[in-house]
């Protein structure tokens, strides 16, 4: 490698860790409370009224409902802010402006979506599931027993968990971003990609599940059934350890997929 290109490598990561370090900062503050008051008060009172309300048609058990929101209030949260923030800023000439700068187009993109996903997982699921795992075990539910705190170290991978599935279609609707560059087309394949994934199918072999991100989002084909996740946090081993490894893999293929895919953009 030439001198000149450990330069060009050094610069691109300094304006990388600059830009991320701007959008981390970014969640640090008013914007980082508010977002924090409010996914608390969301989360934390559907959890409330599925679990101690007569409104309630059956009534749930609160970690089962909790786990559930995870896997798709964050997730339709992530998706949406992840369009808005590379094409609202790609149509108004900033992210143009950005990569003007020593910064690789490839940097800026990874910081933004890097960036996002760390405030959501803070914000969005450990803050709100922090507070509903001190609450739940305390409240008297309509029906059922009350919620059994799980151990602590078992609730936090599961939060985990969720963090990983966000990261993933946050990824995705990334590259979709970039590809389509059409306001609400890039969401809406996302959010209809988490629908497909999250359908049980029976037809294809539970050991399919556990390399594929659906391994963590669908429940059994029986509408009784509960989530992987949910299964590991009272009593279960982990069965679809495997998942999280493909998932993990799956969002840093299609990351690196958006970076090529914005290198060739025309800003």
């Amino acid at each position: 490698m030439t001198v000149f290109e450990l330069h060009t490598v050094r610069v691109g990561l300094s304006g990388f860790w600059a830009l991320l370090g701007i959008e981390l900062r970014s969640w640090v503050g008013r914007r980082g409370l508010i977002q924090a008051v409010l996914w608390t008060a969301v989360i934390n009172g559907m959890v409330y009224m599925s679990v101690a309300s007569e409104n309630s048609p059956f009534g749930r058990i609160g970690y089962e409902n909790l786990l559930n929101l995870l896997m798709f209030v964050p997730v339709f949260a992530g998706i949406v802010l992840t369009e808005a923030l590379i094409l609202g800023e790609y149509n108004s000439g900033i992210a143009g402006w950005l990569v003007s700068k020593p910064v690789a187009r490839s940097s800026y993109l990874v910081a933004k979506l890097l960036g996002l996903w760390a405030g959501l997982s803070v914000t969005a699921i450990l803050i709100p599931c922090l507070v509903a795992n001190w609450w739940l075990p305390k409240v008297e539910p309509f029906r059922f027993v009350i919620p059994e705190q799980p151990p602590f170290g078992r609730f936090l991978a599961v939060l985990f968990v969720a963090m990983v599935v966000m990261g993933f279609f946050i990824a995705l609707t990334g590259l979709l971003s970039v590809v389509l560059r059409r306001r609400g087309v890039a969401s809406l394949i996302a959010m209809i990609l988490w629908a497909v994934l999250r359908i049980p199918l029976p037809q294809i072999p539970d050991t399919w599940h556990r390399y594929l991100p659906s391994g963590l989002i669908t429940p059994g084909t029986n509408a009784a059934d509960w989530l992987p996740s949910l299964e590991y946090i009272h009593w279960h081993a982990f069965d679809p350890v495997s998942a999280i490894g493909s998932t993990l893999l799956a969002t840093f293929i299609v990351i690196m997929l958006a970076a090529l895919a914005y290198q060739r953009l025309e800003l």
